[in-house]
């Protein structure tokens, strides 16, 4: 039988004192990623990083919630009022490689993904936020015509993510059309994605002597009147799914009206985005709550 020797008497070397990221214990690092979309000249876009980040993400550690991470990086990303409704939808768990940002950890961590379809005309990015020195909050939206079609390539660890994100999407808008209601009847305007004097994109006025304009100076989008038509419907439905998609408009139709959230109104009106068209006129409708 063997026996135990005696352990030599070696001190106990102070460790230095490290960040607190540095102890968190790899089983606590979450990556809340979020996918943010919005709808403009009725068509998907969706809020992406610039580089290979992928979509806005916001690490979650120990002393964290991740529905605050969440709430965080929008804070950080989106001027949104607190009055703001919104369709939130969990797309599920996924393992993915990460490197703790100012950290020697790294390795598999565990993402929370979810996918935001925002408050119509509340895609408004803050003040010049291009210039922001956090690269990671560096973004732009990108059209998901594009993404589908191969015109913009995205990471391919966050590909999966944002896939799994708009397969959400979609299936909720197809499970409630309401959806689209309610959107409509927020939506003061529809958006122009292709104004290049957005801005987000604009030099500072050199009279603040800063990069950013203060948030006050800027105003928050008109707020739909309940109003719209089943014209406008029907291109929003649309706008979720992929222009090669069939879909049987006269059963979407008949779905809208079965909400029984739609008063006619004695009056037709432009389609919003194609007054222009002076085809796209239809009959109003006004949203009950």
């Amino acid at each position: 039988m063997s026996t135990l020797l005696p352990r030599p008497n070696t001190p106990i070397v102070a460790q230095p004192v490290r960040d607190m990221r540095d102890t968190t214990p790899r089983r606590l690092i979450v990556t809340a990623n979020v996918v943010i979309f919005a709808i403009r000249d009725w068509s998907l876009w969706v809020l992406l990083r610039e580089g290979p980040w992928g979509s806005p993400m916001r690490l979650v550690l120990g002393n964290e919630a991740v529905s605050d991470a969440v709430e965080r990086t929008m804070d950080a990303l989106l001027l949104w009022p607190t009055q703001s409704t919104l369709l939130q939808l969990k797309a599920g768990w996924q393992e993915q490689q990460i490197h703790v940002w100012g950290s020697a950890e790294q390795g598999a961590a565990v993402s929370l993904i979810h996918s935001i379809l925002l408050r119509a005309n509340r895609d408004e990015l803050r003040a010049n936020l291009r210039k922001n020195p956090v690269p990671s909050l560096r973004v732009e939206w990108v059209a998901v015509a594009d993404i589908a079609s191969g015109q913009r390539a995205l990471d391919a660890e966050m590909l999966p993510i944002v896939q799994g994100a708009l397969h959400a999407l979609r299936s909720q808008v197809q499970r409630e059309p309401e959806i689209v209601l309610r959107y409509l009847a927020d939506m003061g305007s529809m958006g122009n994605a292709k104004n290049e004097d957005e801005w987000w994109k604009r030099e500072p006025d050199i009279t603040f002597g800063k990069e950013t304009r203060p948030l006050g100076m800027l105003k928050e989008p008109l707020v739909g009147d309940g109003s719209l038509t089943l014209a406008e419907a029907t291109l929003l439905y649309r706008a979720f799914f992929p222009p090669d998609e069939q879909i049987d408009l006269s059963n979407l139709r008949r779905r809208l009206l079965a909400t029984n959230k739609l008063e006619p109104l004695d009056q037709e009106r432009p389609v919003r985005g194609r007054e222009m068209d002076w085809r796209r006129v239809s009959r109003a409708y006004h949203y009950v709550e």
